[in-house]
């Protein structure tokens, strides 16, 4: 399992925004299970293909995404398939405490 931590007090808010969104968290839980690409994950939540992609390479370098790529004989004959990492994040008052002010 992945541990999130964050440095700064300014690198925990970036985070938490990030995290803190309704569409970003749906689609870390549509992929949880099963990996999916980006089309699935998009009609499934009603999220537009560019957004969701977008949201997906933001997850990706964040750590908290997996990407598989894949050809097939079917149209789209290239998909990237992801899935969610297990991760935890742990936000206290004495981890506010211990960080840093920038």
């Amino acid at each position: 399992m992945l541990n999130i931590t964050a440095s700064s007090i300014s690198e925990l808010a970036k985070l938490l925004g990030f995290l803190g969104n309704e569409q970003r968290l749906s689609i870390l839980k549509a992929i949880a299970v099963q990996e999916k690409y980006a089309r699935e994950i998009s009609e499934e939540l009603g999220i537009s293909r560019p957004l969701v992609n977008i949201y997906l390479k933001q997850f990706e370098k964040l750590g908290l995404v997996k990407g598989r790529s894949e050809v097939s004989e079917e149209s789209p004959y290239f998909r990237k398939y992801y899935r969610s990492v297990p991760f935890e994040l742990v936000v206290s008052l004495d981890v506010i405490q211990n960080m840093k002010e920038e």
